[in-house]
């Protein structure tokens, strides 16, 4: 019985407590919340965009891998590389693998690169060809200038075009035997009788015209998607770009609740501290 009591006392007392220290309680908690306000208000703000990318450079390493079309590790790691100068407020450096000034460099809050993926009929998640790119700017205006710089950034690397040139030459190769290929075997084609016996010549060895012809749309067909990734396979090319946005981002959410939390515990604290010595007054 004396629990009971003892504990309906102590919670009458805290009831007692927010009700005589309410305005007190209130006053502080608003204050540090307009306190966040205002600051979030008076500090710089900055401009999220995304973009979505992709890049070839597992293409020119000839990396074979049947699980994705295109792997796009090395070119999220040479984005995400760059984060670490911007932490780090290595501007001058960042404007040189950029090649734009310092000034446009410093205006760079944050940048992201992470994979996109796709999901199978059991829920799986698969690698695709494409990757996001999250940039946080402070000047809009500084969003399309970046998105340059980082294509200067990929092209200008050592060992990427490196491997792009190699790969440029080699497609140039392959392209040029594909077309004396199709040249020969079109000659053949036409000097021949219904049967053929090329008996030396495996893709032909005692095959029939018609086999000659689905050859020769096998190569041209090959011919077509090198002719393609030479043209269009780049080290960095943008599916969507940065859209140049006009409104800025404060985040005062977040950190309003965080501060209002702290403000509640303060006032709460210095309530407690002005009802102690109260009571030690009064005695």
């Amino acid at each position: 019985m004396k629990e009971e009591l003892s504990l309906r006392e102590i919670i009458n007392e805290v009831i007692l407590f927010f009700i005589n220290f309410k305005i007190l309680i209130i006053a502080i908690t608003l204050i540090g919340i307009l306190g966040v306000i205002v600051f979030q208000k008076v500090r710089p703000a900055y401009y999220s965009t995304t973009a979505i990318a992709t890049s070839g450079i597992s293409v020119f390493e000839r990396i074979s891998d049947t699980r994705e079309v295109m792997n796009q590790r090395t070119a999220i790691n040479l984005i995400n590389n760059l984060q670490i100068d911007i932490e780090k407020e290595d501007f001058s450096l960042l404007a040189e693998k950029l090649k734009i000034s310092e000034d446009l460099a410093g205006q760079l809050k944050k940048i992201e690169a992470i994979q996109i993926y796709r999901e199978d009929q059991e829920g799986k998640k698969h690698n695709t060809p494409k990757f996001k790119i999250f940039l946080s700017v402070r000047d809009n205006i500084v969003i399309p200038i970046i998105q340059n710089g980082l294509i200067s950034y990929f092209t200008d690397n050592k060992y990427v075009a490196n491997f792009y040139i190699k790969y440029q030459l080699t497609n140039q190769l392959e392209i040029i035997a594909i077309e004396n290929e199709v040249q020969e075997l079109n000659v053949l084609r036409t000097s021949s009788d219904s049967k053929v016996d090329m008996s030396t010549v495996s893709i032909l060895s005692k095959k029939g015209i018609n086999e000659v012809q689905n050859h020769i749309v096998e190569l041209i067909k090959m011919k077509t998607i090198i002719n393609t990734n030479q043209e269009l396979l780049k080290p960095l090319s943008f599916v969507q770009g940065f859209s140049q946005t006009q409104i800025p981002e404060r985040a005062v959410g977040l950190l309003g609740i965080v501060v209002a939390g702290i403000s509640f515990l303060v006032s709460i604290l210095i309530a407690i501290f002005v009802n102690v010595n109260q009571t030690f007054n009064k005695d």
